[in-house]
């Protein structure tokens, strides 16, 4: 993208992003509430996962692995309503899921019900950042400097790159699925484009993890894990963790470099401003 229009491109979602006044109707009142309470339980659910190590094994093994083996083919439609609610608890990882549904269902078919499950929670979560997210960020742009810069780095991104930046978000397997539909909402990109793009990007991040997940058991059957040792429940805790804190610890410096990132368009713009008005 030439210079000149990135510099348009910023200065335009600058004045958009946290500078305009929001109207706050009841709809968007009750889509802002449902944001921060989604946000308050996620951050108590990973605050849990520190001070117990096996606090994400213990609830994917307890209350989704074994239940679900029991229900038959009930337990496709219950995949797909705990991936829904898994994309609104976000410390608790969608790869997760995604890992135990080849566990559970083996490869292929963990594939079909975690690619359509991915694309569920998706859209749940896209307007759910849409219509509550980017209120937020518009309402506190102004005052607090990382909202601001956040919402002007997304906008930036998804109109320079479109769907192939969701295409790459989605398929690239330690990119945490989550916080890019909450980006694409607040980006504002057309939900038609996020959906194409979410479909296509998760039918390679499924095959990862569903394979992976096959791998763990290692030939065994989805009901061995009931009967591990201390020592094996231990060891799968921390392969899990390992996976979490890989692709939390990826996000954050997403979410740093978006930051710095759109800090720095900003100071090059308004310096490119200045030097023509001296000009």
């Amino acid at each position: 993208m030439p210079e000149s229009q990135t510099d348009s491109i910023v200065e335009e979602k600058r004045t958009s992003a946290g500078r305009k006044k929001v109207s706050w109707t009841k709809k968007k009142i009750i889509a802002v509430s449902a944001f921060v309470l989604i946000v308050i339980i996620s951050i108590a659910v990973l605050v849990l996962t520190f001070i117990d190590k096996t606090f994400l094994f213990t609830i994917v093994k307890d209350y989704f692995i074994l239940p679900l083996l029991e229900i038959g083919f009930w337990a496709y439609i219950v995949f797909l309503g705990i991936m829904i609610l898994q994309s609104l608890i976000v410390p608790i990882p969608s790869e997760l899921i995604l890992l135990s549904g080849g566990m559970i269902f083996g490869l292929w078919p963990g594939v079909i019900i975690g690619t359509v499950g991915s694309l569920l929670s998706g859209l749940v979560t896209y307007y759910l950042s849409n219509k509550g997210g980017r209120p937020i960020l518009e309402a506190t742009g102004e005052y607090v400097g990382f909202a601001d810069r956040f919402i002007l780095f997304m906008d930036i991104w998804i109109e320079k790159w479109g769907i192939w930046a969701i295409i790459v978000g989605r398929a690239v397997p330690i990119i945490m699925f989550d916080p890019v539909s909450y980006a694409a909402g607040i980006s504002n990109l057309k939900w038609k484009q996020y959906t194409l793009a979410t479909f296509i990007g998760s039918i390679p991040r499924a095959i990862f993890y569903s394979f992976f997940g096959v791998q763990l058991l290692d030939g065994h059957s989805p009901d061995y894990i009931a009967s591990l040792s201390p020592e094996q429940f231990e060891a799968a805790a921390g392969q899990f963790n390992l996976i979490f804190y890989i692709i939390f610890g990826v996000l954050i410096i997403m979410l740093a470099l978006a930051s710095f990132l759109s800090k720095r368009m900003t100071k090059e713009s308004e310096k490119d401003k200045i030097q023509e008005k001296e000009s």
